[in-house]
């Protein structure tokens, strides 16, 4: 996720269990609307902090809310496909994989 170079490589296969990530062609679509609702949260939460801080004009809360999504897309864009291959792809964590 820190690589910024390559934040949106992703194995192709869990090297403990062998699932595959990619359950389908197209499967991570839909981690589109995830990742637009972790992005909604985000923007509300920078609006409220700023507001609740001392509401600033209204360039500071566009500056923020744009350095805030540059800052988090990729926690955004790698959590959103974890977050739906969890629920939708069928794939759940198990401790005693090691």
């Amino acid at each position: 996720m820190f690589d910024l170079r390559g934040f949106w490589k992703m194995n192709t296969h869990c090297e403990h269990c062998g699932s595959t990530f990619e359950p389908e062609p197209g499967f991570y679509f839909g981690a589109m609307f995830v990742s637009y609702a972790i992005n909604v949260a985000l923007f509300v939460a920078i609006g409220i902090a700023l507001y609740v801080l001392g509401n600033p004009q209204d360039w500071v809360y566009i500056m923020a809310i744009i350095f805030g999504a540059i800052i988090f897309t990729p926690f955004s864009f790698r959590y959103s496909r974890i977050l739906f291959l969890y629920f939708f792809g069928g794939i759940h964590y198990d401790p005693t994989l090691k």
